[in-house]
């Protein structure tokens, strides 16, 4: 038998197998694509050579990942620039 629980975002009802970290795919989608604008914000500021607007945003994405239990697949964790 298969369970069913409520995304923690949303509150519908899923098949639990489908919920990642507790969310539904469209909520899980709605975060990863906020992440996935830090990640590039990120990279521009890296690319940018503007290392502290580069840790603060490195810092949004740790919290940010955190927070909502999402991450990238492909993209590496967020590193401070020393």
């Amino acid at each position: 038998m298969t369970g069913y629980i409520r995304c923690r975002s949303c509150f519908e009802l899923f098949n639990c197998a489908d919920l990642v970290s507790g969310l539904c795919p469209t909520c899980a989608k709605i975060r990863a694509d906020r992440l996935s604008e830090l990640q590039r914000a990120y990279q521009a500021a890296v690319d940018a050579g503007e290392p502290g607007a580069s840790e603060q945003i490195a810092d949004l994405i740790r919290a940010y990942q955190r927070s909502e239990g999402v991450r990238l697949q492909a993209v590496p964790p967020a590193y401070r620039v020393k």
